[in-house]
């Protein structure tokens, strides 16, 4: 039995063989100079600064404080600004918000990600959903793209892994791909990793999960979903735990070097 758990992307490296895989400015105090004299006075003799002089110091470093205790807030708007500009405003728990249940229809893979708040502290596997939930998600966004329905979420399908035994410490078993589709009433289909087989299934509309190796998505395993393909010939993917890599295009290449296995979807 072969099993797949996400624990987060690494530097990209070459894949092997198909195998089995279990984040202060300174300020320079003025100096003051006094007027010369007729006679030189001794250093504890010179008159104190001028009052215009105080005022400025304790103006600028007034504004110093302010700037510095307003930095955080400025900084969090300027990472919400990107967030929204990508299409995947971060929760104030730091998790990805997945398409909105109203959004779900058939024909469409939406974005769901295992960290997004509404499911991110279940307990999956031994670990938090957020930490082990790749195989579950992307089996729902194939549900909710072949039947339009939504009434399995990736913590439903959490709970049917758990339930069939194919939930374990290292991750979930190839054979929830097949036993849990069936369970849903999706049939699925083993794929080659060559690009002719998968880019017949994509553009006959069976989305197709790849369980992936060590590379551009995780450093240990991990499953994805092949979406779809672009006016540039390139994948479309779903990325149950980045929103970024959701967000780009891959070559072919790129994907199914690194892919383990493959099953295509359809609707029982």
């Amino acid at each position: 039995m072969t099993y797949t758990n996400s624990l987060g992307p690494a530097p990209r490296k070459a894949a092997g063989a198909p195998r089995a895989n279990a984040g202060n400015r300174r300020l320079d105090r003025a100096a003051w100079t006094p007027r010369r004299t007729r006679r030189a006075r001794p250093l504890f003799a010179r008159r104190p600064p001028r009052p215009r002089l105080v005022a400025r110091i304790a103006l600028v470093l007034a504004l110093a404080c302010i700037l510095a205790l307003g930095a955080p807030c400025a900084i969090g708007a300027l990472e919400k600004l990107t967030a929204g500009a990508q299409g995947t405003p971060p929760d104030e728990t730091g998790g990805p918000r997945s398409t909105p249940k109203d959004q779900w229809r058939a024909g469409e893979v939406p974005e769901l990600y295992q960290r997004d708040p509404a499911w991110a502290s279940e307990r999956y596997a031994g670990y938090s959903f957020a930490e082990a939930g790749c195989g579950p998600t992307c089996l729902s966004m194939v549900y909710v793209a072949l039947t339009g329905r939504a009434d399995r979420t990736p913590a439903d399908m959490g709970a049917l892994s758990e339930r069939l035994g194919c939930a374990t410490p290292d991750g979930t078993a190839w054979t929830f791909m097949t036993d849990g589709a069936a369970e849903a009433g999706l049939a699925a289909e083993e794929l080659p990793a060559n690009e002719a087989s998968v880019r017949r299934a994509i553009l006959s509309g069976s989305p197709v999960i790849a369980s992936v190796g060590p590379g551009d998505f995780t450093t240990t395993g991990h499953f994805i979903v092949l979406a779809g393909i672009d006016e540039n010939g390139r994948l479309e993917i779903r990325d149950p735990n980045s929103p970024e890599r959701t967000a780009r295009t891959w070559g072919f290449d790129e994907v199914l070097g690194q892919c383990l296995n493959l099953w295509a979807y359809t609707a029982s």
